[in-house]
């Protein structure tokens, strides 16, 4: 009987974080800088006027529609929208995905009253008489069976409005726990903070009248807050687990999430800025 010696029967290593160590305080401490650098852009500023707000809307609507392609990306991968009906693998997944996009999708902010985020904000739009044309078009071609390359194309918005809906949808093609990482830290972990800011500027300035747009602001920030964050943070820590290297490329696509955030409220500053001196 022969014997296997310690060099041919290797001992396999336990690469996963420690147990004592919190990949997600990490994270987040990680992107503190970048997250304040955000939540101080000087956008926020700027929204001292009718013409500013629209302006900015006019925009932002765009990050409220692709902002559900990251969600239903997730949930198609993670829950079962098929015929014949699979259950579900990751069943915490699948329940956290399902009840964020129930509220985006078909929130009710007010008893009895059901409604997306995304059609919310386009009543708060067309309350402030911001341009909706630009979106619209751009749904319309999408029902026509248009790509978002060629329906967004020849809209009349920033190009760093194009750029932010064109890297969103190719941060759809990642793997599961970079989409939710964009989803979490890119998206909804900033929303809070950056929404009590636009509240703050609108309401200092009396431009904040439409009560449309104060609902959609409350209404998320409460959400994200309460439910959205939390779920979406244990999200992630399941999808991750202990995997250093999927915590890692979480980081990366939280990064590039924020930055892209960064670069669309640039481009809508610089706008801003180009109307104003007109």
């Amino acid at each position: 009987m022969s014997h296997l010696t310690n060099s041919e029967n290797p001992v396999i290593q336990d690469t996963s974080i420690p147990p004592e160590i919190d990949p997600y305080l990490q994270l987040t401490e990680e992107l503190s800088p970048l997250r304040n650098a955000l939540i101080n852009h000087p956008v926020y500023e700027q929204l001292n006027d009718v013409l500013a707000v629209r302006i900015f809307m006019e925009s932002h609507i765009f990050a409220v529609w692709d902002f559900m392609s990251l969600i239903k990306t997730l949930q198609r991968r993670l829950t079962c929208i098929d015929v014949p009906w699979l259950p579900p693998k990751d069943i915490l997944s699948a329940r956290m995905v399902n009840e964020i996009v129930l509220l985006e999708e078909t929130d009710e902010p007010i008893p009895g009253e059901y409604i997306s985020h995304f059609d919310l904000y386009l009543a708060a739009m067309a309350e402030i008489g911001a341009n909706t044309n630009p979106i619209r078009s751009f749904i319309l071609s999408l029902e026509q069976g248009c790509s978002v390359e060629q329906a967004i194309a020849p809209l009349l918005i920033p190009e760093s409005t194009k750029e932010f809906v064109l890297y969103t949808l190719q941060t759809t093609t990642l793997s599961n726990h970079e989409i939710a990482a964009a989803f979490l830290l890119g998206r909804e972990d900033i929303i809070p903070a950056m929404f009590r800011r636009i509240i703050t500027y609108f309401e200092s300035s009396n431009a904040l009248s439409c009560n449309s747009l104060r609902l959609y602001l409350e209404r998320h920030t409460f959400l994200d807050e309460d439910q959205h964050i939390p779920m979406g943070k244990k999200l992630l820590k399941n999808l991750c687990g202990r995997d250093p290297l999927m915590w890692k490329q979480a980081i990366n696509s939280a990064h590039s999430a924020l930055n892209a955030r960064y670069s669309l409220w640039s481009g809508v500053s610089q706008l801003i800025q180009a109307t104003s001196i007109k």
